[in-house]
């Protein structure tokens, strides 16, 4: 098997994909047998899935060193390209859902891959476009900053995620001075992070207007591929109202004394 170090990236050529995808969509739709479509289809798939490496080697490769200029590049340049990918297979979706041969598709691939395409199909509109490269830039802005602490803390520098064991530290002592070091970092940048919090909700509202949901909140359930259940299902669920009753004497608590937290 390879190592993850071993993969090349290659960075996608938008027309490039463009081009072979609608050679192989083209194929799909006038497909006179369903072992045509089927082969088109596993072509369409290829395609997608070859471009979907890429995105995520760069994603991963640039979480990983935010401070790298080459990835820190290629991610500027994926935010971009990834709403166009989206774009291609909300294409695709189209065709795949409207299928003359779609009951021979269900039983080779499954009912719920109709599913996720028709529930995928709400979350995409030529209208967002920009939009969602808008919102990409802004979740990696959040990720360049979140990865830019460096916290100072007993003599030594820390990231967040090397600060995290000392707050949970069994010495009462460690958690809360952990605590203050990671909070202040927060605070020292509470601008900048407020700055793309109030724009993220501003995109995201739009876009899930645009696209004809209530809220923000419908179309995330959307895009997280919840098939099975919904925003109101949740809401109104025994399980949720159940803990929502049970917490709140604590944060009843917590509201009265910021100092709990460093109690237990």
């Amino acid at each position: 098997m390879k190592k993850f170090e071993e993969y090349t990236y290659i960075r996608p050529d938008l027309q490039k994909v463009q081009s072979q995808f609608q050679e192989a969509l083209t194929s799909f739709k006038h497909a006179g047998t369903f072992e045509e479509q089927d082969a088109a289809m596993k072509e369409i798939y290829r395609i997608r899935n070859t471009a979907d490496t890429m995105v995520n080697l760069v994603l991963i490769r640039h979480s990983i060193d935010t401070n790298d200029d080459y990835y820190k590049n290629e991610q500027d340049i994926m935010d971009d390209l990834q709403p166009h990918f989206q774009a291609m297979e909300s294409e695709f979706y189209k065709e795949l859902t409207a299928s003359s041969f779609r009951k021979e598709l269900e039983n080779k691939w499954g009912k719920q891959l109709f599913a996720l395409a028709e529930l995928q199909l709400k979350t995409f509109s030529p209208e967002v476009l920009e939009d969602l490269q808008q919102e990409n830039r802004l979740s990696s802005q959040y990720t360049k900053l979140v990865a830019s602490a460096k916290i100072h803390f007993d003599g030594k520098e820390y990231t967040l995620a090397q600060l995290q064991p000392f707050t949970e530290s069994p010495d009462r002592n460690i958690r809360k001075r952990a605590g203050k070091a990671r909070f202040s970092f927060f605070s020292e940048r509470a601008e900048e992070f407020d700055r793309i919090y109030d724009e993220l909700v501003s995109i995201r509202a739009g876009i899930a207007k645009k696209l004809g949901f209530a809220n923000f909140v419908e179309l995330g359930y959307a895009r997280m591929n919840r098939t099975d259940y919904d925003a109101d299902m949740v809401k109104n669920s025994g399980s949720r109202s159940g803990r929502s009753s049970s917490l709140q004497p604590k944060s009843t608590e917590s509201a009265r004394d910021p100092g709990w937290v460093w109690k237990n």
